[in-house]
Formats: C-alpha cells, sequence, structure tokens
C-alpha cells in the first residue's frame, strides 16, 4: 500500500523552472536568451563530450539553439523541456557523424567532476593514487559500447533527471535507472579488481 502511495505522488505533475522561460519566450521571442543562458552549458558540455572537440562543440551548440529557437512556437511545455532539447541534441550529433563519418571517443572523467572533486591531495603518494584511478575510469568508459556511454553523457554531463532521460533514449524510466546503476556498479567493481 504504502509503495502505490509513493508512486502516485512521483506520478504527478512537478513545476518545473523552465515553464515560465518558455511561457515567455513563446510571447516575445526576445526573452529566448533566458533559456540559452539556463541551458547553454550542459549543452555544449554534452556536444563536447561526443565529439571531443571545441569548435564542433560550439557549432553544435549554435544549430541546437537555432533549431530549438525556430520551432519553440510549436512547442508544447509538458513538464520535459530538457528531453526536448537533448533529443535534439542527439539528432544533431548524429548528423554531424554522418557528415564526419568518425566517432571520438569518450574522455570524461576530468570534464565531469565539480572543482571540489578535482581537488589532488597533497601527498605524492595519494595524488598518484587519484591519478591513477582517473586514467582507469577514462580507459573503462573508452571501452563501453556507445550505449551506455550516452547513458553517462546524459545523467552526469548533460545532468539530466531520470525521466528526461528516458524520453531522450525512448526507454522507460525504471528500465534507464536500472541500466545506470547496473553500469555504476560495474565500474567501480572493476575499478576495485584493478587496485587489487
Amino acid at each position: 500500500m504504502r509503495a502505490t502511495t509513493t508512486l502516485a505522488i512521483q506520478s504527478e505533475p512537478v513545476p518545473d523552472e523552465d515553464s515560465e522561460l518558455i511561457l515567455a519566450a513563446q510571447k516575445n521571442s526576445s526573452l529566448f536568451q533566458a533559456i540559452y543562458d539556463r541551458w547553454a552549458v550542459r549543452v555544449y558540455q554534452y556536444f563536447y563530450h561526443r565529439t571531443g572537440e571545441m569548435t564542433s562543440a560550439e557549432d553544435l551548440t549554435s544549430q541546437l539553439f537555432f533549431a530549438a529557437y525556430q520551432a519553440l512556437p510549436r512547442y508544447q511545455h509538458r513538464g520535459h523541456f530538457a528531453a526536448w532539447l537533448f533529443t535534439i541534441a542527439r539528432n544533431l550529433v548524429k548528423e554531424h557523424y554522418r557528415k564526419q563519418r568518425r566517432e571520438v571517443p569518450l574522455d570524461m572523467a576530468r570534464h565531469m567532476m565539480s572543482p571540489s572533486e578535482l581537488a589532488v591531495p597533497t601527498d605524492p603518494a595519494e595524488e598518484y593514487a587519484h591519478s591513477d584511478e582517473i586514467r582507469q575510469l577514462v580507459q573503462l568508459v573508452r571501452s563501453l559500447p556507445e550505449e551506455e556511454r550516452e547513458l553517462i553523457r546524459l545523467r552526469y554531463v548533460a545532468n539530466l533527471s531520470f525521466a528526461d532521460m528516458a524520453i531522450v533514449l525512448t526507454r522507460r524510466e525504471d528500465a534507464v535507472k536500472k541500466s545506470l546503476y547496473r553500469l555504476q556498479a560495474r565500474l567501480q567493481s572493476l575499478l576495485e579488481q584493478n587496485h587489487d
């Protein structure tokens, strides 16, 4: 009975921060800047992690916001603006690689961490262990199939909710959660095996 109550509460629509920005920009296109300001960094980071190139990431970010600006009058907000944006982003990256015919591996460990997580220990032995662990993590992530790397990008680079990730990936939310949690556990286990 308690689980049913929890599920009912979670499924109710939650007001999101984008609603007011979207409505305002739909009425007055000059207010689109607020949407850009809110999302530009996360979009750029996502593109950078997909391409590994600053110029490509900048170009794709510009293309995404131009496409979003053009489509915004027809957009019907249902609480998942991030999913809409990152669906456009994924399509742009696919088109980018169709044109380029190459894939750059994800090199994400240092770029994904917050400044506090990047604080390197002052003890040389700890510093070496820390940098070695990051190198191992980068190698492990590079060896993952694209589908699993995309889970990492959407969650930790784009910082999407599980609900938005599910929409972008056209999967069920619980399936996305399970996939990511299993992936994290597998990566952790592999890192621990490497330290034994």
